[in-house]
C-alpha cells in the first residue's frame, strides 16, 4: 500500500511559515480578535520546533533520527530469504471418470431355456469362463438324429457305385479316346496350318536373300576388279616416277661432278617445275584414294561389300602417299640441284648429290616393293570371284526349295481329313450316352445328399456348443440380464461384461486450458474409493469435440494395468503442463504488485546493518508457491520476507537464521505503519 507523509509547511516570502487554510473553509468566529493572535503565536512556535526536529534527523541521516544511539534502537528487523535457482512445475487440476476399453453385451446365438447361470453381478471372470448353459436336451437329440441320416446316406452313396453297369465306364472311356483323338488331330492341323505360310515365306525369303547375295557378290567383284587396276596404274606409275627421279639425281650428280653452265641451270630449274608437277599428280591420286577407301568403308558398314575391298583401298591409299612423299623428296631434290648449280660444284655438293641418288634409288625400291600390292587385290578379286559363284549355288538351293511347297500344302489337307475323322467318331462316341441308365446319375446325388448330411450334423454340433455362454474377456460382470427358467433369444443381451485390462481415465478440461495439454504430458490420477496414492499415467488423446452444454472437452488418460481400478468411478487428475528448469525463483509472498507494475524489496547490506532497495522485476510462470523471475534481480540476492511497508534507503537490521525475531517485529511495525 502507498503511505502518505504529510505535506512540509510552505514559508512565505519573507522567511515567515505559511499555515494552509483548513479544508472545512472559512467560519465566522464571534472570538475577539486577541485570541486569533494568541494562536498564531503558538503556532509559530510550533511550526519551528518541527523545522528544527527535522532538519536534525535529515543532518543524522535515516537511520539515526533522534541520535546514534535512539536511532539503533528504533531500527527495523526483517527476515530475508536468496533469490534461488530451481524448478517450476506448472499443472493443471481436472476431474473426470474411469472408463473400461471394453464394454461387451453378451448375447445367446439360440434360442432356449437357461438351465444353470454360473455368475453374478460384480463377479470378476476370466476369459474362456463359463457364464450360463441353456437347456441342451433337444439339441442332443437332433445330433444323433443327424449322427443316424449321415449313416444312411453313406451307405446309399456306396450301393449306388457297386450297382453302376461296367458299359458306363466303357462309354466313358470311348468318349475321352475320342476327345483324345480329336484333340491330337486338331493339335496336327493346326500345326500344318502353322508351317505352311511359314515354309512357303521361308523359302520365298531364301530366293530373295540369294538374289540379294549374287548382287552383293557381283558388287563386290566390279569393286576388286576397279581396286586392282587402279592398283596397277598407281604402282607403274610410282615406278616410273621413281626411275625418272633416279636418272635426275643421277644427272644431277653427273652435272654437279662436272661443273655448272647456263644450259644446266636451265635444265635445272625444268627438273624442279616438272618435280612441282609430280607432287601435284601424287596429291590428286591421295585425295581419289581417300574418296576409294571412304566409300569403301561405308558399303563394309552396309554389308554391300567385303573386307578386303576396305584393305585394298587402304593399301592403294599408302602407295598414294610414299608417292606424294617420293614426289616431294624429288621436288626438294631438284630445288637443291638447282642451288648448287647455281652456286658451282663443291665438295659438300658433290656428296648431297651422291645422297640425292642414294635416296632416289632407295625410294625407287620402297615403289617396286608395292608390286604386292598389286598380287594382293588380285587376291580379291579371286575373292569375290568365288563368293559369287557361292551366292549362285544358294540361288540355285532356294529355287529348289520352292518346289516342297506343294507338298507342305498336300500335307495340310491331310491333316484337315485327319480332324475331320476324329470328330466324326467323337460324336458317336457321344452319342452312345443315351444307352447308359439313369443310375449314373445317382452317384452325385448321392453324394450331395452324404454331404448335406454331414452339413446337417455340424450344425447341429455347431447349435450344442452354442448352448454354453463362454467370458470372452478377463473382466468383471457388470449387470446380469438373466436368471435359471428364463428364455433367451438371439440379440437379446444376458450379460453385460467391463474389462479390466484396460481402463483408462476420461477427464473433462474446459476450452480456455485445451491449448496448455498435449499428447504424451504426465499425469496424476487419484482415485479416492481406491487409494489415496496417485496413479501415474500419461495423456494419450485429446478429443476436439466439445459438450454442447458444458463447452467442455474430453481427455484421455492411459493408465497402467493394476486390476484395482474400476470403471465408473470418479477420479482426479494433476496433468504436468510445463516444466521450467534451471530459473530463477522466490516465493509469491515477496512479490509485491504497485501501479500494475511487480517489484521487491531487497536487502542490501550496509556495514552491521543492510538497507532496503526497491527493485521492479519482470516475473514468469508461478506454480507450487513459487514465482519464476525473469529479470531485475540475480541469484544469491536477499530479498525481504513479510508485509511491512519500507521506502526506499531505509536502515533495517537482518534476523538471524532460525529467529522468529524479525517476523514478530516485522508484523509490529506493519501494523503501526498501516495505522498511521
Amino acid at each position: 500500500m502507498n503511505v502518505q507523509t504529510p505535506e512540509p509547511p510552505v514559508s512565505s516570502p519573507d522567511g515567515a511559515p505559511h499555515i494552509a487554510p483548513s479544508p472545512v473553509g472559512p467560519r465566522k468566529s464571534r472570538r475577539s480578535p486577541a485570541i486569533p493572535a494568541l494562536l498564531g503565536v503558538a503556532a509559530l512556535l510550533g511550526v519551528g520546533l518541527f523545522l528544527r526536529a527535522r532538519s536534525s534527523g535529515a543532518a543524522d541521516g535515516p537511520g539515526a533520527r533522534g541520535g546514534p544511539e535512539g536511532g539503533a534502537s528504533r531500527m527495523k528487523t526483517v527476515k530475508v530469504i536468496p533469490v534461488t535457482t530451481g524448478t517450476i512445475v506448472e499443472r493443471l487440476a481436472v476431474t473426470g471418470t474411469l472408463r473400461a476399453n471394453q464394454n461387451i453385451d453378451l448375447n445367446s446365438k439360440i434360442a432356449g431355456r437357461v438351465a444353470a447361470v454360473y455368475v453374478n453381478e460384480g463377479q470378476r471372470v476370466r476369459r474362456g469362463q463359463i457364464l450360463a448353459a441353456l437347456d441342451d436336451t433337444d439339441l442332443r437329440e437332433n445330433i444323433a438324429a443327424a449322427n443316424a441320416n449321415l449313416r444312411t446316406q453313406r451307405v446309399r452313396l456306396q450301393q449306388t457305385i457297386v450297382g453302376l453297369p461296367a458299359r458306363v465306364a466303357q462309354v466313358g472311356s470311348n468318349i475321352e479316346t475320342a476327345r483324345a483323338q480329336v484333340a491330337t488331330a486338331r493339335a496336327r492341323y493346326q500345326q500344318a496350318l502353322l508351317n505352311e505360310p511359314t515354309q512357303v515365306t521361308n523359302a520365298q525369303s531364301q530366293v530373295d536373300t540369294a538374289r540379294a547375295g549374287i548382287n552383293a557378290a557381283n558388287s563386290r567383284l566390279r569393286q576388286a576388279r576397279d581396286t586392282a587396276r587402279q592398283t596397277q596404274l598407281q604402282v607403274n606409275a610410282g615406278i616410273s616416277s621413281a626411275q625418272s627421279a633416279l636418272a635426275q639425281s643421277r644427272a644431277q650428280l653427273e652435272q654437279v661432278r662436272n661443273g655448272a653452265r647456263a644450259q644446266q641451270v636451265a635444265q635445272a630449274q625444268a627438273q624442279v617445275a616438272q618435280a612441282q608437277a609430280q607432287v601435284n599428280l601424287a596429291q590428286a591420286q591421295v585425295r581419289d584414294a581417300e574418296t576409294n577407301l571412304n566409300r569403301q568403308r561405308q558399303l563394309f558398314e552396309g554389308g554391300a561389300t567385303a573386307r578386303a575391298n576396305v584393305d585394298a583401298a587402304q593399301t592403294a591409299l599408302a602407295t598414294a602417299n610414299a608417292q606424294l612423299g617420293a614426289a616431294n623428296a624429288q621436288v626438294e631434290a631438284a630445288r637443291q640441284n638447282l642451288s648448287l648449280v647455281r652456286e658451282g660444284s663443291r665438295t659438300e655438293e658433290v656428296r648431297a648429290a651422291e645422297e640425292a641418288v642414294n635416296g632416289r634409288e632407295a625410294a625407287l625400291r620402297q615403289t617396286q616393293a608395292a608390286r604386292g600390292d598389286v598380287l594382293t587385290a588380285q587376291q580379291g578379286v579371286t575373292q569375290a570371284l568365288a563368293a559369287l559363284a557361292q551366292s549362285q549355288e544358294g540361288l540355285r538351293q532356294a529355287q529348289a526349295n520352292l518346289s516342297t511347297i506343294p507338298i507342305t500344302r498336300q500335307e495340310t489337307r491331310t491333316a484337315r481329313e485327319a480332324l475331320n475323322q476324329a470328330e466324326t467318331a467323337l460324336r458317336q462316341a457321344q452319342s452312345n450316352r443315351a444307352q447308359i441308365p439313369v443310375a449314373q446319375q445317382d452317384v452325385p446325388a448321392a453324394r450331395a445328399a452324404v454331404q448335406a448330411a454331414q452339413v446337417q450334423l455340424t450344425q447341429a454340433q455347431n447349435q450344442l456348443s452354442y448352448a454354453k455362454i463362454y467370458s470372452p474377456i478377463n473382466g468383471v460382470v457388470n449387470t446380469k440380464n438373466t436368471d435359471v427358467g428364463e428364455s433367451a433369444a438371439p440379440g437379446t443381451p444376458l450379460f453385460n461384461l467391463v474389462s479390466l485390462d484396460g481402463v483408462y481415465f476420461e477427464a473433462q478440461v474446459p476450452e480456455s486450458q485445451l491449448a496448455r495439454i498435449k499428447v504424451g504430458q504426465p499425469a496424476q490420477v487419484t482415485v479416492g474409493a481406491v487409494s489415496d496414492k496417485p496413479v501415474i499415467g500419461y495423456v494419450s488423446d485429446i478429443i476436439r469435440v466439445a459438450d454442447e452444454r458444458l463447452r467442455q472437452f474430453r481427455v484421455r488418460i492411459s493408465l497402467p494395468e493394476s486390476g484395482n481400478l474400476t470403471p465408473g468411478a470418479f477420479a482426479r487428475g494433476q496433468l504436468q503442463t510445463q516444466v521450467i528448469s534451471n530459473t530463477l525463483t522466490v516465493p509469491n509472498e515477496v512479490v509485491r504488485v504497485e501501479s500494475g507494475k511487480n517489484y521487491v524489496l531487497l536487502a542490501v547490506p550496509d556495514g552491521e546493518a543492510a538497507q532496503i532497495k526497491r527493485r521492479e522485476v519482470q516475473t514468469g510462470a508461478s506454480a507450487g508457491g513459487v514465482t519464476q523471475i525473469v529479470g531485475g534481480v540475480g541469484d544469491g540476492d536477499r530479498v525481504v520476507v513479510g508485509n511491512t511497508i519500507f521506502e526506499d534507503g531505509d536502515k533495517v537490521r537482518i534476523a538471524r537464521e532460525g529467529s522468529d525475531e524479525g517476523g514478530s517485529r516485522a508484523g509490529d511495525v506493519g501494523g503501526a505503519r498501516s495505522g498511521a
